[in-house]
């Protein structure tokens, strides 16, 4: 019987198998469940990654888009039953990716999206920010979007207000610190 979990030389140092758990993967659908950005990409999922590691499948992660649909926001490694993490194993495909590559215009409008969103007011990913519209994310999220405010209300909440308070200055400034204490700037 072929062992699916064996990963080429090139990833014996990237601790893919100790920071990502997959080999340990239940395929249950718990992180794929709980992914924001499962929400956003019709052609993502987290479960299907860590189906696609089980089979040995790197070097297509490595050259494809999937890895970077992922927000870091390691919903999928809180849900995980098996202590699991997608999150960990897209950081260490993307490192590779970028070790081999430069990345695309749009990965580095993304990106300075994103860090220009977290250091300013502690969220990764604000709409109003985005380097994209919402027709561009498909149906599902479209979908799923343009009814939040009116079914935020009908459910009690203050509808699109929540995105104005922002995060106390005390927070903030600790997530400062520790942006620029790990090399973030």
């Amino acid at each position: 019987m072929q062992n699916h979990y064996k990963i080429s030389s090139k990833f014996d140092d990237t601790g893919i198998y100790s920071s990502s758990g997959f080999q340990k993967c239940i395929q249950c659908g718990r992180c794929s469940a709980s992914c924001p950005a499962a929400l956003i990409y019709d052609d993502y999922t987290p479960r299907d990654i860590m189906r696609r590691l089980m089979m040995g499948e790197m070097e297509d992660l490595i050259n494809g888009d999937e890895i970077w649909r992922c927000g870091q926001c390691y919903s999928c490694a809180a849900r995980c039953p098996r202590d699991n993490s997608v999150a960990n194993a897209i950081l260490i495909l993307r490192a590779e990716a970028l070790l081999r590559m430069h990345p695309s215009h749009e990965i580095k409008c993304i990106e300075a999206s994103l860090k220009k969103n977290l250091y300013g007011s502690g969220e990764t990913i604000l709409p109003s920010t985005l380097p994209f519209r919402l027709e561009e994310l498909g149906n599902r999220t479209r979908g799923r979007c343009l009814d939040n405010s009116k079914r935020k209300e009908r459910l009690g909440y203050a509808g699109d207000t929540a995105r104005a308070i922002a995060l106390p200055k005390d927070a903030l400034t600790e997530v400062r610190i520790l942006l620029e204490k790990t090399g973030f700037r």
